[in-house]
């Protein structure tokens, strides 16, 4: 009995930490956060003056059975002057834990210079949570004796500013705490979210005539929780390839790589390669992303375009 009841506290322990950690990944730990900017920042939808959708695929701790998995589709684009809109979709699952999150987005730009402009976001949607508990094949435990099904709503603020060589962003994208789980059966286990800030900036440096230097970063504050943050540098050659390092402190170095295929598609590809003490138990991170531009430019577009952005009009 005393074993069953250790193995059970260390399973609930499981589901609560895969819990937290999915709902981490829905406020992106993309290493291409730059290809979906607008799952972190609201205020970056319609910034390219025309409809972009992107898909993103990501394997996290490749080769450990249960290890985390995420699919993402986004959509932005202007829908007048200075107004911007934008849907998200993303779907999580990390062992018995399924959540998809579902979100909508508002954007409404400023331009405070010919060549800046200012933008202001809001962000609204929610999450389906789902756990297998059934799964598991624990019998005889009120406990585990059903599944975990729940919504939980949330919402989201951002500032970005930007010019063609310069950016900079703050937001947050889960402002409503919510509580991810909670079952009582003689024990009440629960975990909580607490809000997720995002600080962002970067900067296009002319190299030569075709060639360009992109260094940024990227942090996220979490309340009781260490600084995260991406450290990265790419090459852009000709408006046609980028290849760079990222740095995300104590925990991964990854190669990254991008080509244009027409005027309007590019794909991009990510290894992150573990070298906290996780590096023993998997195999890295596999990241892969594609970019459509859909239609034109609006005719009423601004001519800026955010710097990461390098896809032809």
């Amino acid at each position: 009995m005393k074993f069953k009841r250790i193995i059970k506290n260390i399973l609930i322990g499981i589901v609560l930490l895969t819990a937290l950690h999915t709902y981490g990944q829905q406020h992106p730990l993309y290493t291409q956060y730059y290809n979906n900017f607008s799952l972190i920042n609201p205020a970056y939808s319609g910034s390219h003056g025309l409809f972009t959708a992107t898909a993103d695929i990501r394997s996290q701790w490749a080769g450990l059975v249960g290890g985390p998995e995420t699919q993402t589709l986004s959509l932005h684009g202007p829908v007048g002057k200075n107004v911007g809109l934008g849907l998200s979709i993303v779907n999580d699952k990390v062992f018995v834990l399924n959540e998809t999150h579902l979100f909508a987005d508002f954007s409404y730009s400023i331009e405070t210079s010919d060549n800046a402009i200012l933008a202001f976001g809001l962000k609204a949607g929610g999450s389906f949570l789902n756990v297998d508990l059934l799964g598991l094949g624990i019998e005889n435990d009120n406990l585990f004796s059903e599944n975990i099904n729940q919504f939980n709503p949330n919402f989201g603020a951002g500032v970005f500013y930007y010019t063609e060589k310069f950016y900079a962003s703050l937001s947050t994208v889960n402002i409503l705490k919510t509580k991810r789980y909670a079952k009582n059966s003689n024990v009440v286990s629960s975990a909580s979210d607490e809000m997720v800030f995002y600080v962002s900036s970067g900067y296009v440096f002319d190299i030569s005539e075709d060639f360009q230097l992109k260094p940024s970063v990227m942090m996220r504050a979490v309340n009781r929780s260490p600084l995260s943050a991406d450290i990265s540098a790419s090459i852009l050659w000709n408006n046609k390839l980028e290849f760079g390092i990222s740095h995300r402190l104590d925990e991964s170095i990854s190669g990254l790589f991008q080509i244009r295929l027409t005027d309007n598609f590019k794909i991009g590809y990510t290894y992150d390669a573990t070298i906290s003490n996780l590096s023993n138990y998997n195999n890295g991170a596999h990241e892969f992303s594609f970019i459509l531009n859909l239609g034109k430019t609006r005719k009423n577009a601004s001519k800026i375009a955010p710097p990461f952005y390098w896809m032809k009009k």
